[in-house]
């Protein structure tokens, strides 16, 4: 039995990809231990690289009994050098920059400066209880999921700040966005190309916003793939097929 996280497009494919080879597949999204009644023969994450830690603990646990961790590792995003970009390495230091940044931004305009929020819900509460939300208006962009819309609306953002659509955005869609809403700031993951990281910076520049970008933990990821053609040969290679 193969182990696929993520709810990615690429962990989609993957999944199709592994029902066509008649593998027995679990796909989950949390994990704990007792939830595994049955050993896998093969981790495979193509969650995103915000995930990374969130299954640390799974990936451990599978190296402690020999299981092979495979992960789809989206290439690093080609930054270009601008006084615009923030690149920072983690969450906390993207909210204490986006306090000194939303501060700065509100003395200067005399008005609330609009966050373009495009790293999901996940932490976005920390956000929303922060000291300098009642200097920012918060726009969020999400999957198109009941759950997710609600959980925003339940953290106090108005639904008119809701954007609720599947990605991934070419260049100008972004740049509709980011013009439509007024964004002063944009808030974003390096998840690579594949996660649009680089249609969104192209439109941020070109209208002048800021850009607070998350860089990607460091982490120890296993064995690691860079598309799901080369994750698929992988399998091919070393998982016996269901007969």
């Amino acid at each position: 039995m193969i182990l696929l996280l993520g709810e990615t497009a690429a962990a989609r494919e993957i999944s199709e990809c592994l029902n066509n080879r008649r593998l027995e597949l679990m796909r989950i999204q949390m994990w704990n231990e007792k939830s595994c009644l049955h050993l896998p023969s093969l981790i495979i994450d193509a969650s995103p690289p915000s995930s990374s830690l969130k299954f640390a603990p799974l990936r451990n646990w599978g190296e402690q009994r020999g299981i092979p961790y495979l992960r789809l590792e989206r290439p690093e995003t080609i930054i270009p050098v601008s006084p615009l970009i923030y690149p920072i390495a983690n969450w906390e230091e993207a909210l204490s920059l986006l306090e000194q940044r939303v501060s700065a931004l509100y003395q200067e305009k005399g008005r609330l400066a609009t966050v373009f929020v495009t790293t999901g819900s996940h932490q976005l509460d920390s956000i929303v209880r922060s000291s300098f939300a009642r200097f920012a208006r918060i726009v969020v962009r999400v999957l198109p999921e009941g759950r997710l819309v609600q959980k925003c609306q339940d953290m106090g953002i108005s639904p008119r700040d809701i954007v609720a659509m599947q990605g991934q955005f070419s260049k100008e869609v972004n740049r509709v966005f980011f013009k439509f809403y007024g964004a002063d700031i944009l808030l974003t993951r390096d998840s690579g190309s594949a996660g649009g990281t680089d249609t969104k910076i192209s439109a941020a520049l070109e209208l002048g916003l800021e850009i607070v970008l998350i860089k990607r933990n460091t982490v120890n990821l296993g064995l690691t793939v860079y598309s799901v053609h080369e994750l698929l040969d992988w399998v091919d290679a070393n998982v016996a097929r269901a007969t």
